[in-house]
């Protein structure tokens, strides 16, 4: 793929994360002054507690219609955490605000875990609830986005010195003449909009981390507002397109992606901000190449701990064909996936292919699918077609279905293209797309003229071509 198609790609999430500095690190230098630091975490943790509990009552965040309801229960709790927060601020604190706060985030956490328990994908839900998906944001939801955080921001603008006035001294603030518990209030109400709004698109960890990790750094190194704003803006962006550049050319999830690189400023600007205001530099140096050697040297000296397996004493008893089928029947996401990559290169044996189509069928984990999907396309079984059209018709990531279409297509059955027929004709696919009309082009030894950028309506004639070449493979 050319420099040029994946910077096309990642527009959308660059924009999403744009948008989250822009706002978060604004509302984190309020958060960070005030000594609230788990607001964030807690308003996110609320939430996505209103939405899974939307879930629970039969709404599919994933259809358009349902949609709306969902962000509606998210926004619902959110309001009720920022009364519970604006309420809980008391002028002579026994026990600080934070501590309340963290029961909160607590209660919240266990409440989703509890709800999700009972969820066939519970698993699945909570990783999305935690990390999101923001690599798969379309341009649509970035213009609504837009509108809806410059009005939010509109709002702290015109009220800024109200905000700031209470943020940076409460006590001052009262004497003012400020109503503290109102504006505590419109505070909390427009960071859970716009904490309800990110945790859809981020999830919980890149949210608190856009919200504290550049505001901690600003306050570190700056003392007034305008600077710590200004220095906080270009940590959260360069870390942003750092972590989805990380994320794209090794591989690895986007919104983790993102906060390690987020956390990688924070330790980098904390080492240097010691190393430059130490009294004795010469000794600081040496202080931080210690703490570096201690740091390697103890996951080196962990990692050689590492569990050995045992190799069966009777050999006659139990093949490793023999183990890692017992291990498919195990109800643990990560044997399965071992015992799937092991079985890969054990193909020859006759019970292999029948015992991974059988666990398709079954199994409702991501991971697992794609673990499945990938071995069975390796081994190029006919006889594994029928499991993976049954995957493809379920509703799975789009970069998931990519697969399983790209799996059916080695097999040569027409209808793995049909399958990215779909992926294109889905605006919310992301760059799902890009690759599945690489895919058909690539196939077919012609150009489509596709273009991602473009609705259905524009690729039309595209898409026409396209669906003509697959019913000529029989699709």
């Amino acid at each position: 793929m050319s420099l040029f198609a994946d910077w096309r790609w990642m527009l959308a999430p660059m924009l999403a994360c744009l948008i989250l500095s822009l706002t978060h690190v604004y509302l984190g230098i309020h958060v960070v002054s005030r000594k609230v630091i788990f607001v964030d975490l807690a308003l996110a943790q609320i939430a996505a507690l209103g939405a899974i509990y939307a879930v629970v009552l039969g709404y599919d965040p994933h259809e358009p219609g349902d949609a709306l309801a969902v962000a509606l229960f998210s926004l619902a709790f959110t309001f009720v955490g920022a009364a519970l927060f604006s309420l809980s601020r008391m002028k002579n604190e026994r026990v600080p605000q934070e501590a309340f706060i963290g029961i909160v985030y607590a209660a919240a956490s266990a409440a989703a875990v509890l709800i999700l328990s009972k969820s066939p994908t519970g698993g699945e839900e909570l990783k999305e609830m935690l990390v999101g998906d923001i690599l798969l944001i379309p341009m649509s939801t970035i213009v609504t986005d837009v509108i809806l955080y410059s009005a939010v921001g509109l709002f702290h603008f015109l009220f800024r010195r109200r905000f700031l006035a209470i943020s940076l001294d409460s006590a001052g603030a009262e004497q003012a003449g400020i109503n503290i518990r109102l504006w505590d209030l419109l505070f909390y109400m427009t960071f859970g909009v716009l904490v309800t709004r990110s945790v859809a698109i981020a999830g919980v960890l890149l949210v608190f981390s856009y919200l504290v990790i550049p505001a901690v750094i600003a306050q570190k190194w700056k003392d007034t507002i305008a600077a710590r704003l200004y220095l906080g803006w270009t940590v959260a962006i360069l870390g942003s397109l750092g972590g989805i550049l990380w994320s794209f050319y090794s591989d690895y999830p986007t919104g983790p992606a993102i906060v390690m690189m987020l956390a990688a400023f924070l330790v980098v600007s904390s080492v240097t901000y010691y190393l430059r205001h130490a009294e004795r530099p010469a000794r600081a140096v040496l202080n931080v190449a210690a703490m570096l050697l201690v740091g390697f040297g103890f996951f080196w000296t962990l990692g050689q701990f590492g569990k050995v397996s045992a190799e069966p004493t009777d050999m006659t008893a139990a093949s490793p064909v023999d183990l890692y089928l017992g291990e498919l029947e195990s109800d643990t996401p990560a044997l399965q996936a071992e015992a799937i990559s092991a079985l890969a290169g054990l193909g020859g044996d006759s019970r292999v292919v029948p015992a991974l189509t059988d666990l398709l069928d079954r199994t409702d984990s991501a991971q697992v699918v794609e673990s499945l999907v990938e071995v069975l396309g390796e081994l190029a079984d006919p006889s594994a077609v029928p499991s993976l059209r049954a995957a493809a018709s379920r509703d799975v990531d789009p970069f998931l279905k990519l697969s399983i279409a790209t799996a059916l297509a080695d097999l040569d059955d027409p209808s793995g293209y049909r399958v990215m027929l779909g992926i294109l004709d889905d605006e919310n696919a992301g760059f799902a797309r890009v690759q599945a009309a690489e895919t058909l082009s690539s196939r077919a030894g012609e150009d489509f003229g596709y273009d991602m950028l473009d609705s259905s309506d524009a690729n039309a004639d595209a898409l026409r071509r396209m669906e003509d070449w697959v019913r000529s493979q029989g699709g």
